[in-house]
């Protein structure tokens, strides 16, 4: 295997970015052109030959191991869905998510608790993971999440491990469910569009009415009591020129918050019937940089899916194996976005469902062969790019759909990302970015 160069501009001068070797230095022209000489097989000059020598005592030529995908589906972290029942009507909702009908079937839950708890023993880890999410909110069915946590507790007990809650929410909370909350799970995403006025446009209640006031409440009761939490504001072209002022307010108010994730919106589901629209990327990249400026220091980390240059990834999620998220109809999917037969998608990433009879998850092994193939190194498109073992390939279900792997042809989100991970990479050699996006 060639080890994976990459030249990226940097004014008069490159950058030479080898992202599996972990190595980045800026460099010239002539050392440009000795690396390009040494990679294609040319004969070198004395000076070529003194630069590649110290290149290789970096060891930038050797050849790195890339990361790998799980050979074996043995997941130690389920995502449950309670139930598909949600109390918001956001306008860009991707599973239109609304009155619902289901609600998780306590054998399936604890089916599968069964199954991660064991697989953790298996592997001897000293905990398991279980999370909430849903195409509806959580805490419409705070019984049965509290039915979850206390099985699941009780199994970690017995096993001498710890069990790790989170839960992902709109945040239009009851004291109740906020006494729950608080009692049971430390690692909280709240679903908020932080502006009164972008919150109550955009994630109205079920009967028209505001939700901001709701979800404040309920970000200061977390406040309160020491708890932290992240924020996840879904940005589209009415408010992504906000992005400065979103940033502002949240470090104004919401002083605990640790993770404020800014995504474009995606056009599915609701967003298609409402008119939400996704903002042009270049615009995004700018009004993200201001909003990062406005954030140093300040204790809150500001992020993007797709711009994750700190770690090496085969598969922008677990996707492709161990993604182990059981539906309010208790189906196994790979993806918390493709949850219902009616999305097409499902015949890809639905791969399994609970079974009554035997009490156990039943597992399409095909389909999770087929799903093993999701992952960068089988898509020619981001052979060549220096961000392919950051983002990925990013998130098949939006990118691929039901395509073959050689139709992955990008999206516009891979302007983000390249800009931002470029961004990175220049503050890991400790040169200020500026607050001027280049796009690659």
């Amino acid at each position: 295997m060639k080890p994976e160069l990459f030249f990226l501009p940097n004014g008069e001068n490159d950058i030479l970015y080898a992202p599996l070797r972990r190595f980045i230095a800026e460099v010239s022209s002539s050392v440009k052109n000795a690396v390009a000489a040494h990679m294609n097989g040319l004969a070198l000059d004395e000076s070529q030959n003194k630069v590649i020598g110290i290149l290789k005592d970096k060891g930038v030529f050797d050849e790195a191991e890339p990361p790998k995908i799980e050979e074996e589906f043995c997941p130690t972290r389920v995502t449950l869905f309670p139930t598909d029942f949600c109390n918001l009507r956001c306008r860009y909702c991707y599973a239109s998510a609304a009155e619902g009908g289901h609600r998780l079937p306590m054998n399936a839950a604890r089916a599968a608790i069964d199954l991660i708890s064991e697989n953790a023993k298996k592997k001897g880890y000293s905990q398991f993971s279980l999370g909430f999410h849903g195409n509806g909110e959580p805490f419409m069915a705070q019984d049965i999440m509290q039915e979850c946590c206390e099985y699941a507790a009780g199994i970690a007990e017995k096993n001498n491990v710890r069990c790790q809650f989170s839960t992902a929410t709109n945040g239009v909370l009851s004291d109740s469910d906020l006494d729950f909350l608080l009692a049971w799970i430390a690692d909280v995403n709240v679903s908020f569009d932080i502006l009164p006025d972008i919150q109550n446009r955009q994630r109205p209640t079920a009967g028209g009415g505001g939700s901001f006031d709701r979800v404040s409440h309920t970000l200061s009761r977390l406040d309160a009591a020491g708890a932290q939490y992240g924020i996840r504001a879904t940005i589209t072209t009415e408010s992504v020129t906000r992005l400065r002022e979103m940033a502002a307010f949240a470090k104004e108010h919401y002083p605990k918050c640790n993770v404020l994730h800014m995504e474009p919106v995606f056009e599915v589901g609701r967003a298609l019937l409402t008119g939400q629209s996704s903002p042009p990327s270049e615009i995004f990249v700018r009004e993200f940089i201001k909003a990062q400026n406005e954030l140093k220091g300040s204790g809150i980390r500001l992020v993007y899916s797709g711009a994750r240059s700190n770690g090496l990834y085969a598969s922008f999620c677990s996707v492709c194996r161990n993604g182990f998220t059981v539906t309010a109809e208790g189906n196994a999917t790979s993806c918390y976005e493709v949850c219902t037969y009616q999305d097409p998608r499902a015949q890809r990433y639905i791969y399994g469902k609970y079974d009554e009879q035997s009490g156990k998850f039943l597992f399409d092994s095909e389909k999770m062969e087929l799903l093993s193939k999701l992952n960068v190194s089988n898509f020619s498109y981001c052979e060549d790019c220096f961000c392919k073992w950051h983002c990925a390939g990013d998130c098949t279900a939006k990118t691929l759909g039901l395509g073959s792997l050689e139709q992955h042809a990008g999206s516009e989100r891979c302007v983000i990302t390249r800009a931002l991970i470029y961004r990175e990479v220049l503050e890991r050699m400790g040169v200020d970015a500026g607050i001027e996006p280049v796009f690659i």
